[in-house]
């Protein structure tokens, strides 16, 4: 009778504390993600991981359960996260690797918590829209900075790379090349009025400011989640779009390389064109890594995008590159860099991954009702495959940056409960 009294008062604690605390643990969350792109901000996001430790814990502690989620992913994320954590007793510098494998884990934690505390639509919603705002700010605060560069407005700060409020210029594109796909469909599914304005002019300033970072990477990682998006929509009006978009950008390269424009008169904008030394130099890097991966091809040389250069920048050794230094550069290639830090299988099975979370969004957005459950699906299918074409010239799914990505994989996996809530209520 008194253990069972006691179960009752155990039961009805964690009955009264448990809402409170998952809106706790949201509201924890949403600040988490709010923060990610600031650079000013990056204490938030140090300290907020550390006291959602801990509310995650006591949630655990007082639901006596676990907020991990089965998605369709959950084999190759598994096998990745294994065979890194695998290799790291063979690392070059195995502390440095331990420290990257534990910003793995935080990656980890974060896309099955938002998983969780998120996949309600109405949170889910709510989350997508703060994300599309945050957009618009980062995009706005770009522009801004091109024209201070231009000399057509007061300069805040000297540059000659736009970074708005991000770590940098290839922060700056790859987190645009992720978010523009989201703002693009989200303006596609919308029908009202209001919020489909809303998402035209974040979808305008997130393309503008790409343009403006002269990314080539960036644009041809554009193009190819236009081409994915025409693919699974087929409107007349998007391909007519994106054929104007293409023309427009052929001529102004057209005129950047048939005048020469290098930095205009009276600016710091430096204007790379179709230039082919910085390729010229990415291809030599290829080389020397690739060679190095042959050395290394099961176990690599350590996890971690710094290893590269922890390895082989203090060699004493004649420089193999033409156009630029090789040894201390980095990879420039995600394939590549899991290949040589934790080896062959790694980078096949990041790229089995990948295609699990593309091919899983696309399933789901077949059977999406809802405005959200569509363009998130969408918008993440063409956002992994812009990012599979980003990231083969730079390894940025690192980071705060790499935290981003799987919040927005989080919330399109989600989107696999609603429906099949949905299906329940109907039978």
């Amino acid at each position: 009778m008194r253990s069972e009294g006691i179960g009752s008062l155990q039961g009805s604690a964690a009955a009264a504390i448990g809402p409170p605390l998952e809106r706790l643990i949201q509201a924890c969350l949403f600040v988490y993600i709010i923060a990610l792109p600031f650079r000013r901000l990056l204490f938030l996001e140090r300290n907020g991981f550390i006291l959602l430790l801990l509310l995650l814990a006591l949630w655990c502690a007082t639901n006596r359960t676990h907020f991990f989620q089965r998605t369709a992913i959950d084999l190759p994320l598994g096998i990745f996260v294994g065979w890194v954590g695998l290799s790291i007793p063979f690392a070059t510098f195995p502390a440095y690797s331990v420290q990257e494998f534990g910003k793995l884990l935080q990656q980890v934690l974060i896309f099955y918590a938002v998983l969780y505390f998120f996949g309600v639509e109405p949170y889910r919603r709510r989350l997508v829209w703060a994300l599309l705002v945050v957009s618009i700010i980062i995009s706005v605060y770009g522009i801004e900075e091109f024209f201070g560069m231009a000399g057509l407005l007061p300069a805040f700060k000297q540059l000659r790379e736009l970074e708005s409020f991000t770590p940098g210029e290839v922060w700056l594109t790859t987190y645009l090349v992720m978010t523009i796909p989201i703002c693009l469909t989200v303006m596609l599914f919308e029908q009202r009025r209001f919020e489909r304005g809303v998402c035209a002019v974040a979808t305008s300033l997130a393309v503008l400011c790409l343009l403006l970072t002269n990314s080539r990477a960036g644009l041809l990682a554009l193009l190819a989640e236009f081409g994915v998006v025409i693919l699974m929509l087929r409107r007349k009006a998007l391909v007519l779009g994106v054929a104007v978009f293409c023309v427009a950008i052929i001529g102004m390269e057209a005129v950047v390389i048939h005048y020469k424009v290098t930095t205009p008169p009276g600016t710091t904008i430096t204007v790379r064109g179709l230039r082919t030394k910085p390729l010229l130099h990415r291809l030599e890097i290829w080389q020397f890594a690739m060679k190095q991966v042959m050395l290394h091809p099961l176990l690599g040389i350590g996890y971690g995008k710094d290893n590269f250069r922890l390895v082989y920048g203090p060699l004493d050794q004649p420089d193999p590159g033409k156009d630029a230094p090789v040894l201390p550069a980095g990879t420039h290639n995600i394939y590549l860099d899991l290949a040589l830090g934790a080896g062959i299988p790694a980078a096949a099975v990041f790229i089995w991954l990948l295609w699990r979370i593309a091919a899983t969004a696309l399933n789901n957005f077949r059977k999406a009702s809802s405005v959200v459950q569509k363009a998130v699906t969408l918008g993440v299918a063409a956002g992994v495959i812009g990012m599979a074409v980003r990231l083969s010239f730079d390894q940025m799914l690192v980071g705060t940056l790499a935290v981003q990505f799987w919040i927005w994989v989080a919330l399109c996996l989600s989107v696999k409960d609603s429906l099949e809530s949905d299906q329940s209520a109907t039978v």
